[in-house]
């Protein structure tokens, strides 16, 4: 691919929260699938739907790739009680990874301390498991101003990473979101970027801009095939688990 570097694309690959099983159609099938491919190209992540969530746990089990479940999906709106509940739940069926959406609702609203309790509050129930947690902002409702309040109040109550969308709302991300929150949080915490990345050279670029982790679906398995790249299969079940 013009312009971009083999290691460039195997940073990618590694990086990638798969979500082609996250979606309202999605089947355990669907769900199995995801690992199956997560496992061949040594993905960093599957992402469903709470109710999958066992699946992701027995197909991924001892190869390192996270089991990945959002937490308030998909507008933040249910109450802090319910985010804990599922929280708490999800991490104790072997949940590795959370995608928590900020209130979307209250923040637009200007009231930062209900978002920033909110988040502090389902932080607290996953700090015990000690598992990555994410903030999604849903950068296509805000201005770049919100953006910039967004991604600091995230800082703030020190997630571990900015999740730019859910991709169950309006609206994209563009690579100036990327570069906007990390030119305002610096390298802390780090930037997942999602809400519908085309294709490897956007997610490239993306990387470049400052994100550490890419949400992409089948599409990415795809353009790999399609530029000659083939699976890591076997290989990445013994990088992972070294890693692991």
């Amino acid at each position: 691919m013009f312009g971009i570097a083999e290691r460039e694309i195997d940073a990618l690959v590694s990086s990638v929260d798969y979500t082609d099983a996250l979606g309202v159609t999605a089947t355990e099938k669907d769900a199995r699938r995801a690992c199956a491919d997560a496992r061949a190209w040594g993905f960093r992540a599957v992402v469903t739907l709470p109710h999958f969530l066992g699946v992701l746990v027995e197909e991924l089990a001892g190869t390192g790739i996270l089991a990945q479940i959002p937490v308030g999906y998909p507008a933040g709106g249910v109450t802090t009680r319910v985010k804990c509940v599922e929280a708490e739940e999800g991490l104790s069926r072997g949940a590795s990874d959370l995608d928590m959406v900020m209130d979307i609702g209250a923040f637009k609203g200007g009231d930062y301390r209900r978002v920033r309790e909110d988040i502090e509050a389902v932080m607290s129930v996953a700090r015990p498991f000690h598992v990555p947690f994410k903030v999604i902002i849903e950068v296509g409702v805000l201005t770049d101003e919100e953006k910039v309040t967004a991604a600091r109040l995230v800082r703030d109550c020190g997630a571990d990473f900015i999740k730019t969308c859910t991709g169950f709302v309006p609206g994209v991300l563009s690579l100036r979101d990327v570069s906007l929150i990390r030119e305002t949080v610096g390298e802390r915490p780090r930037i997942k970027a999602s809400g519908g990345i085309p294709s490897i050279e956007d997610a490239v670029a993306c990387m470049r801009a400052g994100a550490s982790v890419v949400a992409m679906r089948h599409r990415l398995i795809d353009q790999l095939e399609k530029a000659g790249r083939g699976a890591r299969s076997r290989t990445a079940w013994r990088w992972r688990a070294r890693r692991g």
